[in-house]
Order: structure tokens, then sequence, then C-alpha cells
């Protein structure tokens, strides 16, 4: 659904930014970002930057539930007038535009299964409740469903490093296990699954993640919801790999011992914190 065809409040949800960085991680400075405004039809929108000084940028495209598209670009000296980007490479997809991939609801940069978790716990909501989040309603109709759930399937193990041009961008900051705050919209006594996950990790050894919550809002079920227990307290989760190093009312820390071969390195899912409403509202969860 094309953004100038939503009610003006959903659209807002669905925006798309673009930043250029001075490397991926980086926030843009001042003037270096835009949201892109509905131009035609089928979702086409353009951006404008202007007063880009010269140098070496990372064009970052963004939606929410999208995969983050990013590329270097080049802006040369003055008086070389407007740049007009465009996506590199021969992708079908593309055609001129650059066309974003749907799917990564929990914006850790890869279509996975923390993504599936995260639709699942917000089914059926829709943009006039409090759990609504538009990162899960993936065509933007307002609601949760199943044509979210095909979307997110048809992208499913897709990454931001598969763009066409992606390939040069820096990702290497961003190694190790995935910091991140997930945003919950509470319905008191639901269940809500946050997970942690890794990306080009060389090592788990001497890591660990601390998992911040607010215990007035959020009671820990369990910190590997995936091994089908409860595991709420310090001690080792049997079958995951993971220790629960301590625990207390607000704070987890959890630990990892899989080995990752020497030269190798791993993505994917780590574990699964499943959490219980206490109370409805909005509220954060933290993972350091």
């Amino acid at each position: 659904m094309a953004a100038g065809d939503l009610a003006p409040a959903l659209a807002a949800l669905h925006e798309v930014t673009v930043e250029l960085r001075g490397t991926f991680l980086t926030p843009a400075a001042p003037g270096l970002a835009a949201v892109a405004a509905p131009a035609g039809s089928g979702g086409a929108g353009e951006f404008t930057i202007e007063d880009v000084p010269p140098g070496d940028y990372v064009l970052v495209i963004m939606r929410p539930g999208y995969l983050t598209r990013c590329m270097n670009v080049t802006v040369p000296g003055q008086g070389s007038g407007d740049v007009e980007l465009a996506p590199p490479g021969a992708d079908p997809m593309d055609d001129g535009a650059f066309v974003l991939w749907w799917g990564d609801c929990d914006g850790d940069l890869a279509v996975g299964d923390g993504d599936i978790l995260m639709m699942q716990g917000l089914w059926n909501a829709s943009a006039n409740d409090a759990r609504y989040d538009p990162a899960c309603d993936l065509d933007a109709n307002g609601r949760v469903d199943n044509s979210d759930a095909l979307m997110l399937m048809e992208r499913y193990g897709y990454s931001a490093g598969d763009y066409a041009g992606a390939g040069d961008v820096d990702f290497q900051s961003g190694q190790g296990i995935a910091g991140s705050t997930a945003k919950l919209a509470l319905t008191q006594g639901c269940a809500y699954r946050v997970p942690v996950t890794a990306r080009n990790a060389a090592s788990f050894a001497g890591k660990q993640v601390t998992v911040t919550y607010d215990q007035t809002a959020l009671k820990l079920i369990t910190a590997a919801e995936q091994a089908y227990g409860t595991y709420a307290s310090a001690g080792a989760i049997p079958g995951s790999g993971a220790t629960v190093a301590s625990a207390a009312p607000g704070t987890i820390v959890l630990t990892f011992e899989a080995d990752i071969p020497q030269g190798g390195t791993w993505t994917g899912l780590i574990t699964i914190i499943k959490f219980e409403a206490l109370k409805n509202g909005a509220t954060t969860v933290l993972i350091e």
C-alpha cells in the first residue's frame, strides 16, 4: 500500500527515513537525514538531502519492519551540483529504485525466528490499540495478521547484507551479541517474548548479556523459552549453552558457552526471554 493512500496518523508510523552517516553505526550529523515523500504509485517515494559536505558516507534507508538498506556513497567536492543516487548492480527487483525487503520486525538486520516471535506476540493488534507496533504490520493495513506473516516468510533468511551494494558496507563494528531495545505495548496478563541475537560473532568467551526491564510492568517467566522450561533464577539452562549468571528483580545477566571454530563467525538467535505483563501500558526491555 502506498504511503500516500494511508490515513495521515498511520502513514507517519510507516515513514521511510534516509540518512547519510559517517559509518554504519554513527548517527547522521544534523541536516543529513530526510523522510521520503510519497511519489507516484505502488509505495514509491523520493528524498532530497541538501548541502551535504564532500566526503564518504554510508547511505542508510529505514522503514519499520523492513530490512535496513545500506550502500557506500561518495559526495564529490564543491561545485559538483546535484548527486542522484541509484542502487548498484542489476537486481531486477530494484528497477532503478531502492526497493526495501520486509520482515525485520525486531530490527536486528536479518529476517528470522525473532521476527516471527515478535509478530506472534502482537497478533491481531490494530492501529487503534496500545499493543500495535508498525514494525509487525508489514503491509501497513492497520492490523497484524496473516498477510503480514506471509510477507515475513517470503523474506525469511534474508539479511541487510544481501542487498545489492551492501557487500562493501563495513558492518564490523556490529559484530558480536547485538544490543537492542525492545519496545512493548502491554496488555495485562499477556505473554511477551524478547529475542536475544548475535551477528557475526567470532567468540562468546568472556561475553555476557545484561537484560534490564521494569519489574513493575513485567514478570520474568523464563530466560530460555525455546528450552521449554522455567529458568528465572541463577543456574545453567540445560541444552541451550546459556547460563543465568544472576537474576534480580528488573535485571538478568546471561552468559553463553557455545564454541565457534577459530576463524569462523556465527549469526542467529541465542535465546528468547519470556515475560508476563503485570499491567497495561508501554515499556521497554534493554539488552546490553
